[in-house]
């Protein structure tokens, strides 16, 4: 395991996302050249990681062909990929294929939400120079995870379980821990007392795993404080990214990525 003995600065993850359908910036980043604006403005907003997705995975979402998100997504990556290095590059795929298309232009950050790469993608990944991988926890798929979402208690041990295959498959697959992370994966299939829950295990898992968290303008946050527009969601948001950070968290995913910068610089100001 890995063993966080000192709070070093929480790394922040940008999401672009370039479909027609996400939640939040969903047909806003359709085009190379917008996408391309988008990231680079995030990069100069104070971002480490640019995490791009060609497929939503909000609640409902359908799975989209291989071809369709290969289209999608390319264009944008040859383009990123020959203004930002690899290590601030990553691909939020739930298919193989896309991983691996998108390392061999350079990317080398892999966020998967639910079942793992296959063992061979993974060692293909694992001896790539710096690779780093995500894996976030789902209960079903984005077209069920929300007709009969998890408890607290089984959402606290479905995750844990997860958590702990994860781990032996990445290693025997190649990867040796500090380039393994975890999310627990709020809004995914959990219902709200879930999402807190697991908000709430941060701390203990921060201590012996790699922790990434992504909360940023979920619709939790919009029951919570009765907030429909998922934009008018980044305040109380940033509230929870600040909690997620100070109980350890390595990494957080977020929309906002100037107003998190701004608690960072703070943060680390008051050191």
């Amino acid at each position: 395991m890995v063993t966080r003995t000192s709070r070093r600065p929480f790394l922040i993850m940008g999401v672009i996302n370039v479909t027609p359908d996400s939640f939040s910036d969903g047909g806003r980043h359709t085009t190379a050249e917008a996408a391309g604006a988008a990231a680079l403005k995030l990069l100069e907003d104070g971002a480490d990681v640019i995490d791009f997705g060609a497929e939503s995975t909000r609640p409902g979402a359908r799975t989209v062909p291989l071809q369709v998100e290969l289209d999608r997504l390319m264009p944008v990556l040859e383009k990123i990929c020959r203004d930002v290095p690899g290590n601030k590059i990553s691909i939020d795929s739930r298919k193989d294929e896309v991983f691996l298309a998108a390392a061999e232009l350079g990317s080398r950050w892999f966020n998967r939400v639910g079942e793992p790469p296959k063992r061979q993608v993974l060692e293909q990944l694992a001896v790539l120079d710096n690779t780093k991988i995500v894996m976030t926890h789902m209960h079903g798929s984005p077209e069920t995870m929300q007709a009969n979402p998890l408890e607290p208690e089984a959402a606290l041990m479905a995750t844990a379980s997860f958590f702990a295959a994860v781990d032996v498959q990445m290693t025997a697959a190649g990867f040796d821990r500090n380039r393994i992370w975890f999310d627990p994966g709020i809004g995914f299939g959990k219902n709200l007392g879930a999402n807190l829950a697991l908000l709430g295990e941060i701390r203990k898992w921060s201590e012996v795993r790699q922790v990434m968290v992504g909360v940023s303008r979920k619709s939790f946050i919009g029951r919570l404080f009765g907030i429909t527009s998922p934009v008018e969601r980044d305040g109380p948001g940033k509230a929870l990214e600040l909690m997620c950070a100070v109980a350890g968290a390595g990494i957080i995913r977020t929309h906002d990525v100037r107003g998190l910068a701004m608690i960072r610089q703070r943060m680390a100001d008051d050191i």
